[in-house]
Formats: C-alpha cells, structure tokens, sequence
C-alpha cells in the first residue's frame, strides 16, 4: 500500500508516516496494526505496515524502505541466478555435443587397434594358442564395452543435469511470473536455498 506523505527514509530513524486505515487494501495484513504489509524492515528482515515503521513503531532507528523495491532487488537476484543457470546449461550442452563424441570415438579407435595388435601377434602361434587368443580377445572386448559404457553413463549424467537445470530455470521464471511482491519477500530464503546453483563436474 502506498503511504501518502513522507515515508520512511533508507537510514536509522525514519520519518513520520501516516497510518493506513485497517483493512484498506487487499492482500496480508500486519498482525498488530491491521495495515497492510507495504514497507521492508531491513534491520528484521521482513515486511511491516505503515505503523511499525513510525517513530513509535516497533522498527523505529531501523533501516526502512518500500517492499516494491526490496521485491525489486530480490527480482534482480533471480535473473541473475537464470543467467547463471543458462550459462551452465549452455557449457554442459556443448560439452555433450563436442566433447564427449570424440572421446567415444577415441575409445573405438584404440579398441580397434589394440584388437588389430592381438590378432596380429597370436596369428603366429593360433595352433597352439588358441585359448590364450580368446582370452585376451574377450580382455579387450570387455575393456571396449567399458570404455562405451563409460560414455553412456556421462551421457545420461549430463542429460539429469540439463533437465536438472532447466527444472530450477523454469521454477524461477514462474516465480517472477506468478509471485507478487509480498509473496516474493516472504519466500527469499525458500527460494534461493532450493535454487542455489549447482556445480556439476
């Protein structure tokens, strides 16, 4: 609700400011005085009418400002944190699409060679080997499906992690959307502990 007349100032002490009717405007409305929660008391951390932040009020020598601008500074940090996110998408995204294909292609490559090396080298004693050839046949097949699924594995690490991402984005952005500025101020700290920024490796 907006107070007419002066306001409290951004400092300790704030100015007079002229009670609001009780129940004049919709929306929560502080316990004690029965205004409406349109001021930010930064001292406390939380919303408060008109009254508290009086020179008589419970937050007098408190540093006072509008809620519209502390929602406005907790919106800023949100798309901040969607910045964030999108660029840690957006490195995940192309680490699958430029890294990790040439690591797969790397791993068929040494497979193929060091299966090419193992044929080559029991060819001469095939007669007499042929049990120590299909072992050492089944050793690098077993390391290749271990080096595939090795790519596999990240492949879907990094796929949860996109969605991860995007799931935390979207949650955001509908929060800025769907949220007013009471609503916002009295939900920072659900927001920003269940969207803090996750490092993936």
């Amino acid at each position: 609700m907006s107070a007419e007349g002066a306001g409290p100032g951004p400092g300790p002490g704030p100015g007079p400011v002229p009670r609001s009717e009780p129940g004049s405007e919709a929306g929560p409305l502080c316990p004690e005085h029965g205004q409406a929660l349109s001021w930010f008391c930064d001292s406390e951390g939380r919303p408060v009418c008109a009254a508290c932040a009086e020179l008589g009020g419970r937050c007098r020598g408190h540093r006072i400002r509008r809620a519209e601008e502390r929602a406005e500074e907790l919106r800023n940090k949100i798309v901040d944190q969607c910045e964030r996110l999108q660029l840690q998408s957006a490195g995940i995204t192309k680490y699958v699409a430029e890294v990790l294909p040439g690591k797969n292609q790397r791993a068929v490559t040494m497979a193929s060679a060091a299966r090419e090396l193992v044929i080559q080298r029991l060819s001469l004693v095939r007669s007499l080997c042929e049990s120590e050839e299909q072992r050492l046949l089944e050793q690098v097949h077993g390391e290749e499906e271990r080096a595939h699924q090795s790519i596999l594995t990240q492949r879907v690490h990094w796929a949860e992690a996109l969605q991860k991402l995007d799931t935390i984005r979207s949650s955001l952005v509908g929060m800025l959307t769907h949220l007013d500025d009471l609503q916002l101020i009295q939900k920072e700290q659900e927001i920003f502990e269940r969207h803090r920024g996750h490092p993936y490796r």
